[in-house]
């Protein structure tokens, strides 16, 4: 588990974390989210020890990273896929970690094929792609078989299998009761993927909560209704206090009501509904609200194309 409590941490006049409590439970694939500078890699840089925090504390299973005896057996990470030493090859590079952590040969064997380098251990990083640096830095993450994973932006340069990949074996580290902390720009991803999330802008917390919980409770919520006479089941629907607009299909998108509330009028006005369902927002719809006054970096809008 890993807990932080008030963590906060200042670059000069810059505070890039800002009081920052959470918990990282086992059994649990919790999503990191926010805007890029909203301070994600720094509090994972502060879990690993790698940056000290200002004030406030950051705990893995208790106690604080650089007191654990064999970290890599508690806690693996995936924190920058260029890490590795470009004239190593990868069996040389996890051979080093492993060594570091009291870990046999038999495992450096073992994660190389979990991780898909067989066919590659003895090149050297350098000439890896991306893709392929990722998938080592995964394999230093579970070569301590860990209880934690912290990934920050593990399917950057990955082709689809290589996401179905990480994907899979997130669920199953989880499915252990082990406990998985990831980061990624990749809302759909992580909608299908996370349990929890963790939310922050400017370096403060936004939310904390299950995903279904996080998306359903800021989603608008619409209710769609399909019906032989909506225009009668309209006007019902607007008197009611429901904001009602027509589809091109037919159907009716309702706003304000739930969906059985709209069944319940179309029963009381007698009419038939052939098909009633309620569609909440995409996480990245809902993260893009919640988060739209904390983007460090906005773009402006697209140019038109000359001669187009």
């Amino acid at each position: 588990m890993i807990q932080t409590r008030g963590l906060t941490k200042r670059f000069g006049g810059t505070l890039a974390v800002d009081d920052l409590s959470v918990t990282v439970r086992p059994g649990t694939i919790t999503g990191f989210l926010g805007p890029n500078g909203s301070g994600k890699s720094t509090t994972m840089r502060m879990i690993m020890g790698l940056d000290r925090p200002t004030s406030g504390s950051v705990t893995v299973n208790g106690r604080p990273y650089r007191k654990l005896r064999h970290p890599l057996r508690e806690i693996g990470a995936l924190l920058d896929a260029e890490a590795a030493h470009p004239g190593r090859s990868a069996r040389d590079h996890l051979l080093c970690l492993a060594q570091s952590n009291g870990i046999g040969h038999a495992r450096v064997a073992e994660v190389i094929e979990l991780v898909g380098l067989s066919a590659v251990a003895g090149k050297r990083v350098g000439k890896f792609s991306l893709g392929m640096k990722q998938r080592l830095g995964i394999g230093a993450a579970l070569l301590g078989d860990p209880g934690i994973l912290v990934l920050d932006e593990p399917m950057n340069g990955l082709d689809p299998e290589g996401i179905l990949w990480i994907r899979t074996l997130m669920r199953s580290f989880a499915a252990q009761g082990r406990a998985v902390f990831v980061s990624s720009h990749l809302m759909n991803e992580m909608q299908g993927t996370a349990d929890h999330v963790v939310v922050i802008g400017q370096g403060r917390l936004i939310a904390d909560e299950a995903m279904t919980a996080f998306v359903a409770g800021n989603s608008l919520g619409a209710v769609h209704v399909r019906a032989p006479h909506a225009t009668i089941l309209r006007p019902v629907l607007e008197s009611a206090g429901g904001r009602v607009a027509a589809e091109p299909d037919g159907s009716l998108t309702v706003i304000g009501l739930s969906s059985s509330r709209v069944g319940d009028l179309a029963l009381t006005a007698g009419v038939a509904v052939h098909e009633l369902w309620t569609r909440n927002d995409s996480l990245e719809a809902v993260f893009m609200k919640l988060t739209r006054d904390s983007v460090e970096f906005r773009a402006g809008a697209p140019m038109s194309m000359a001669g187009a």
